[in-house]
């Protein structure tokens, strides 16, 4: 049988954040961020696959899962500064990064000023900017469109399978036990803080020059990753991205949209595996 990840809390920026420990016979750290409004489960299936090649760290990035809200907000800069604090407090040396959406936004900046800790980095299905379809669909799902509460697992479930059919059951069930809480009402609520929502909006697109000059600055070998079928992540903006981070390649995933993760697995896991091991 394999062993359980450990469950894991360490204080950093003043926030409690949980992150799960993997293990492994490696002292090489891989370090996993999760999307908006997801958490460090969404790696359980991809983590389980490469354990035994490196110390697999999965991080609820603040406002989400076990982490603790952040009464000062979300910008950009503070979950970069996060993974800096993270590293500082774990004492790990240099790493490999993978980030998926929101996760990959946050990365950019960190790796803007911390390369020299990075073997690799890859940024899954996000860039300094969203197309503005998947802008409005980032929005929906983050947003008012979204239900506030649902009355039992199984409408959660349908919900979840609703809004990727590509969802398989292990991970509908994560969703609703890692991503919900039961209120006080007996509702099964959202775990995340709603405070997140102004990432989609005005808050986010203010950042967008910073990331466009962060990623300029990025100097350690980076892997662009791109459903086919994302409206969230352009084509033009990932040439623009190849100009302007020199040390960069970029790949496209077939049959996946923005949850490449979720839609094509297996493709993602050979992705992933080829880059870091070059």
């Amino acid at each position: 049988m394999v062993a359980a990840p450990a469950d894991c809390f360490v204080e950093v920026n003043g926030l409690r954040l949980h992150y799960l420990d993997w293990g492994g016979p490696s002292d090489d750290v891989l370090l996993l961020l999760h999307g908006i409004t997801g958490n460090c489960h969404a790696w359980d299936d991809f983590a389980e696959h490469v354990r035994d090649d490196y110390r697999v760290l999965a991080l609820d990035q603040r406002g989400h899962g076990a982490s603790e809200h952040a009464p000062e907000g979300y910008p950009v800069t503070a979950f970069a500064s996060d993974i800096a604090e993270f590293r500082r407090a774990l004492g790990f040396g240099r790493f490999d990064l993978v980030g998926t959406s929101l996760g990959a936004r946050n990365a950019m900046p960190y790796a803007a000023e911390h390369s020299a800790s990075l073997r690799h980095l890859v940024l899954v299905d996000a860039g300094p900017e969203v197309e503005r379809s998947g802008a409005r669909t980032l929005m929906a799902g983050v947003g008012a469109e979204r239900p506030l509460a649902f009355r039992s697992r199984e409408e959660a479930a349908e919900y979840f399978r609703l809004r990727n059919p590509n969802t398989s059951p292990k991970q509908v069930e994560r969703s609703i036990d890692y991503g919900l809480r039961l209120n006080w009402a007996e509702k099964l609520v959202w775990r995340h803080d709603p405070d997140l929502l102004w990432i989609t909006g005005s808050a986010g697109a203010r950042e967008i020059p910073l990331l466009w000059e962060s990623c300029g600055r990025i100097s350690c070998p980076t892997l662009i990753l791109r459903g086919e079928d994302s409206d969230i992540l352009g084509r033009r903006t990932v040439e623009r991205m190849l100009e302007v981070m020199p040390t960069a390649t970029a790949e496209e995933v077939p049959g996946a949209g923005h949850s490449i993760l979720i839609d094509q697995p297996d493709r993602f896991e050979r992705a992933v595996r080829a880059f870091l091991a070059g």
